[in-house]
């Protein structure tokens, strides 16, 4: 074991949840005795959250927005210095489509994801059928259901009706979760609306409420920005911003865990890297996925491994194509989605050069991103650039009638890239907790396990670097010369 090793505070792992996690143990803990080394199996930090630049063209691997209104983001870029990097969506192109029936119809106006906050835009939507519009309203005279968790599938078939499920709810939700409606948790995905049934019987009415409450401040989020936001230079300002905010500390990329054990009583833990190095722990977050903190836990804590291995991963593509704007049909809105019960082979499309300013590098151009993968979707997602790029091109030829040849073509594909929570999710991750109540320095984090979102895994990283730096404070530990919190490519 080298002496480097032995450094009080180290971290594992280089994606957004443990680079947030990697911040806040040298901002929480300063004054403290403490060193951080940061591990990262893949040769670059960021993770999911990676912004290539091209000949003036910007293109994101990973996610291109954030929610404005949670807030956790909002405040890391604080911290950082860069809120005035922080950008808004593009008025003058917002509003999305959803292909149905053979064309693409305007989404009704005021929704909150798939709660209608005003009645007349559901009773015009062409995307309904007349049938379907008034099932809709009666979500206005039902009573609240059951308690407790449920499928996403019988929420909104019981209250907004099957078609407004497989026509909007799905589509909508498959563009953050890909996930299956019949067994997707509600209670893990989206507590919220299980809230707005409680407080207000009625989604209408509680959706009504929350616009109202929105109104009343200057802003959608109250905080100066759209509801969606991003980074005047790409999502990759914010993991950039983080990297190098780690004054201090030790990077080590191209380096994995590939084992982590009890240490002698007393002493922590022992994590072996895959040159066969060790490093002594006294304190370990695992940020990485559901499959490796599995793995990772299998030696110490297998019940907890057990459950965590239980969480299920799909794959999922984009393909970001670039066109001469002269050879664009009209593009309106910020893009569409795609429902299941269509039959297609990608669930919706971006349209990034209208969603933010300086995606490209003049006027002349549009930039469309495709989205490919999810339940449906896992082949197709890892079949590789060739194929991928041949269905993007065939779907949008289908949809929007866009049969020239890009000037610019990328693919990215991520295997087991996306997390889902199905039914019983919230009770998994309540006996994983319980399971790791014995090793109060042992954590985990990331979108594996309390939200897939970037404000959610911000906030995860953020809680397991407080709880560690607690039980090691508790136990008198910041000043002994081995600590280890371990990260990941969350």
């Amino acid at each position: 074991m080298s002496n480097d090793s032995l450094s009080t505070v180290a971290v594992i792992g280089g994606g957004i949840s443990g680079l947030a996690a990697a911040h806040r143990l040298i901002t929480a803990g300063a004054g403290e005795a403490l060193t951080v080394t940061l591990i990262e199996e893949a040769p670059r930090l960021g993770g999911k959250v990676i912004t290539e630049h091209n000949d003036g063209f910007l293109l994101e691997g990973g996610p291109d927005s954030f929610v404005t209104g949670k807030g956790s983001v909002l405040e890391l870029a604080a911290e950082l210095g860069i809120t005035d990097r922080v950008i808004s969506s593009r008025a003058e192109h917002r509003g999305a489509y959803v292909w149905s029936r053979g064309r693409l119809h305007p989404l009704p106006d005021g929704l909150l994801l798939m709660a209608p906050s005003r009645v007349w835009p559901v009773l015009r939507t062409s995307v309904l059928s007349v049938k379907g519009r008034l099932r809709v309203l009666g979500d206005l005279l039902l009573p609240r259901g059951p308690a407790g968790d449920q499928s996403l599938e019988q929420f909104v078939a019981r209250r907004l009706g099957r078609e407004m499920l497989e026509r909007i709810a799905e589509p909508l939700v498959a563009g953050i979760h890909s996930a299956e409606p019949s067994s997707m948790s509600l209670a893990a995905s989206f507590p919220r609306f299980l809230d707005m049934e409680r407080t207000h019987r009625s989604l209408i009415l509680a959706a009504r409420a929350a616009a109202a409450k929105a109104a009343a401040s200057d802003s959608v989020t109250g905080r100066g920005f759209s509801y969606f936001a991003s980074f005047k230079d790409g999502m990759g300002e914010l993991s950039d911003a983080l990297a190098k905010s780690l004054t201090g500390v030790a990077v080590k990329t191209g380096r994995g865990v590939t084992r982590l054990t009890r240490s002698n009583p007393g002493a922590g833990f022992r994590l072996t890297l895959d040159d066969g190095s060790e490093v002594q722990a006294r304190g370990v977050v695992l940020a990485t996925p559901a499959r490796e903190t599995a793995a990772l836990l299998s030696d110490v804590v297998p019940a907890a491994s057990s459950l965590v291995a239980g969480i299920k991963q799909v794959a999922t593509a984009t393909v970001t194509l670039v066109y001469r704007a002269s050879d664009v049909p009209g593009l309106t809105g910020s893009g569409f989605v795609v429902p299941a019960v269509e039959r297609r082979r990608i669930m919706g499309a971006s349209y990034l050069s209208r969603k933010w300013m300086g995606r490209v590098p003049e006027p002349n151009f549009e930039m469309v991103r495709v989205f490919v993968g999810g339940s449906q979707g896992q082949e197709l997602a890892m079949s590789g650039e060739a194929r991928l790029l041949a269905v993007a091109r065939e779907e949008l030829a289908g949809i929007l009638g866009l049969t020239a040849d890009p000037v610019r073509a990328t693919t990215r594909a991520w295997a087991g890239g996306l997390h889902q929570y199905t039914l019983g999710h919230v009770e998994r991750m309540s006996d994983v907790e319980s399971a790791l109540s014995g090793y109060p320095a042992l954590k985990v984090a990331g979108a594996g396990f309390h939200g897939i979102g970037l404000n959610e895994c911000v906030q995860s990283g953020r809680n397991a670097a407080d709880a560690v730096l607690m039980a090691l404070s508790d136990r008198g530990s910041l000043r002994s010369p081995d600590l280890l919190v371990s990260g990941g490519a969350n």
